[in-house]
């Protein structure tokens, strides 16, 4: 696992400002930042370090600076007493030189110290904690100790509670929600499940939270609304993965939500009656499992085409139509097409040029889009970068934007995205390069390996497992969706037994 720091703290700024209906929560950030260099300042003052000190531990400066941190610690709290906060300057400048040296387990000890001093001085639930909070994060990440992840994120999003931008909260269980899907889902399929139920209550207390705030009609619950859309996806990609991510989620499902909403069809679910717990789906065939959740996922887009309609933006509905109509595809239905028609009429309507048009579906794409898009324009920005990512060494090849599949246990599943993830790390990737048809209704076929790293018999066969399950809005000419043969796809799979 490979953690790196986000070179500033603004980490999310650029992609907020990628999307025009999200101005509200861009100035929160700005607000947010400047807070937050503010207090990396007061922490830093008057610390001065050389660079060429901070080299090597073996540099006598670099051993003579630490020293010297260590023994003005000392003298202070000699003078003041362990809880003064003039301890904080030279912790804080031990551990900077630390962190040259990549010596996280010592930096978690002297954070949880500074922490004791700031919740002393500042009071148990200040948000001026949360920078420190959130480098305890960085650091318990690259140490792999992910139950301290979970603890420290939840403290942030207790003392953001207490920030005068209620903004700050949100994205506080947003944070909390996107770590329980990724890194603290741990190794076992039973964890994971658990763990996705604790992230899909924390997405709808957020939709409940932002309407209270914003108000239902409001712009700015687009994005919540299209979170908990996509929440929707990832529970149904669970539910019918072939990889053993299925029977702890139908468990927790039950669980949580009864059997009710398993049942699809006539046919619905039998129960064993040795375990009254234990519920089995029966669907006909071409159905998934939990078909009911990705139809309320269509409810929270039309959702949103209505406040763009209210707003008086039709471009920005007809996108809403197009992700609607995504969605309905990833049902297997039919009908998506006049939708996607309906889509392309509107957007004439609204002034977008032809060309653009085109072009936009003239690409297949993967299904579900991981972020709503709210103008064209974005969304063709958004398809350049992904195709930009990765391109088959023929040159006249047609090719998609790699999948980066979420685990190996639901490798058809596409790994969560978050804007409010302000850690970065990597998990441990095969890569399999796949060649295979797209049909006229985005069906997936004739799935062949072109070369994978490592070359191992499960990459392989995972990779097939997710292409045959995938999904894609195909390239359409007048509204119609065209086949395409021999299309290249790079495939990117968390391994945990690397």
């Amino acid at each position: 696992m490979n953690l790196e720091r986000h070179p500033d703290q603004t980490v999310c700024i650029d992609r907020i400002e990628r999307s025009s209906y999200c101005e509200p929560m861009k100035n929160a950030y700005l607000i947010r930042a400047s807070a937050k260099r503010l207090q990396l300042l007061i922490c830093a003052a008057g610390l001065a370090i050389s660079a060429t000190a901070l080299n090597a531990a073996e540099d006598t400066g670099w051993v003579e600076q630490m020293q010297a941190q260590e023994a003005a610690l000392a003298e202070l709290e000699s003078l003041h007493g362990p809880f003064d906060p003039s301890l904080i300057e030279p912790l804080q400048a031990m551990i900077r030189l630390l962190e040259e040296q990549s010596e996280h387990e010592r930096i978690a000890e002297l954070q949880e110290r500074q922490l004791a001093l700031m919740r002393t001085n500042l009071g148990l639930e200040n948000p001026q904690l949360i920078p420190l909070l959130e480098e305890m994060v960085l650091t318990r990440v690259a140490i792999g100790e992910f139950d301290g992840v979970t603890d420290n994120l939840q403290m942030i999003r207790n003392v953001s509670a207490n920030d005068e931008d209620p903004d700050v909260l949100l994205q506080a269980i947003n944070a909390l929600a996107h770590w329980y899907l990724t890194g603290g889902a741990g190794d076992s399929n039973r964890r994971r499940a658990a763990n996705f139920f604790e992230a899909r209550e924390l997405i709808e207390d957020l939709e409940d939270a932002a309407e209270e705030l914003y108000g239902e009609d409001d712009p700015a619950m687009v994005p919540w609304l299209y979170s908990s859309a996509m929440n929707a996806y990832q529970l149904v990609g669970l539910l019918n993965s072939e990889e053993g991510a299925s029977g702890p989620t139908i468990r927790e499902l039950v669980r949580h939500d009864g059997a009710t909403r398993l049942r699809t069809s006539a046919r619905g679910f039998s129960y064993n009656p040795l375990r009254s717990s234990t519920v089995t789906p029966v669907i006909e065939a071409g159905e998934l499992v939990g078909e009911l959740y990705l139809r309320q996922g269509i409810g929270k887009i039309d959702d949103m085409a209505d406040i763009f309609e209210e707003q008086g933006n039709p471009e920005a509905r007809a996108m809403a139509m197009i992700y609607r109509s995504d969605f309905q595809l990833l049902m297997n239905r039919g009908t998506a097409f006049s939708r996607y028609r309906e889509a392309q009429e509107l957007l004439r309507e609204a002034g977008i040029p032809a060309e653009r048009i085109d072009l936009f579906f003239s690409r297949p794409q993967l299904l579900p889009v991981s972020r709503f898009y709210p103008t064209l324009e974005e969304a063709i920005a958004h398809q350049e970068a992904e195709l930009a990512s990765w391109r088959p060494e023929q040159e006249d090849a047609i090719y998609v934007a790699p999948f980066k599949a979420w685990d190996e246990s639901a490798p058809n599943v596409r790994e969560p995205v978050s804007d409010s993830a302000f850690w970065e790390y990597e998990n441990n990737y095969h890569q399999v390069d796949l060649e295979f048809n797209i049909s006229s209704r985005g069906g997936v076929s004739s799935v062949d390996i072109i070369a994978a790293e490592p070359d191992d018999r499960r990459s392989r066969r995972l990779a097939r497992t997710a292409a045959r399950d995938l999904r894609f809005r195909p390239a359409m000419e007048e509204g119609r969706g065209q086949r395409l043969r021999d299309v290249q796809m790079r495939v990117l799979l968390p391994r945990r037994d690397d």
